[in-house]
């Protein structure tokens, strides 16, 4: 199972990608299925695995901090909802039926996945030994600073992923 920063990146240029998808006028079917397909598999393996490191983080502190940690999984849990009820209302047959209303409904589903990623970088990924994580779980990042690939309304600087296409 690759990390959790490899994931993080990997399902930032995905969303990169059905960005770029969601500003087309038209549906491009094939391609947006595949992005899809392998958005679905990632953000999987990235739920789990950040399931489990809050599990045995929220074993090894305590308190408030485990209280974090436990907020950081429920949170998590809260967007996995979100992704999965997204996916089960926008079959392929109704993305062809109203193109533009779903990438209304994606681009505040990518926003969501790209927030929960960026808390998820602060509290699991960026935090040295002995740091505070309830200092970084801002999503605006730690002391009000920009995170990486945050959703800033501009693209991320990841390249495209070419089996996406």
């Amino acid at each position: 199972m690759p990390g959790l920063p490899i994931l993080h990146r990997d399902l930032l240029a995905a969303l990169d990608e059905i960005e770029s998808l969601l500003a087309q006028p038209e549906l491009d079917q094939l391609r947006l299925s595949r992005v899809r397909l392998y958005i679905s598999r990632v953000n999987g393996e990235r739920r789990n695995t950040v399931d489990a490191l809050c599990l045995a983080r929220e074993r090894q502190a305590g308190g408030v901090i485990a209280q974090q940690f436990a907020a950081l999984r429920q949170s998590n849990i809260d967007t996995s909802i979100e992704y999965t009820m997204h996916v089960g209302a926008w079959g392929l047959r109704e993305i062809a039926e109203d193109w533009p209303a779903y990438c209304r409904a994606s681009t505040a589903l990518v926003r969501s996945l790209r927030q929960q990623i960026a808390i998820e970088q602060a509290l699991l990924c960026m935090t040295p030994e002995g740091a505070d994580p309830l200092a970084l779980s801002d999503p605006r990042g730690y002391m009000g600073r920009q995170l990486p690939n945050q959703d800033i309304g501009a693209p991320h600087g990841h390249p495209p992923r070419p089996h996406l296409r």
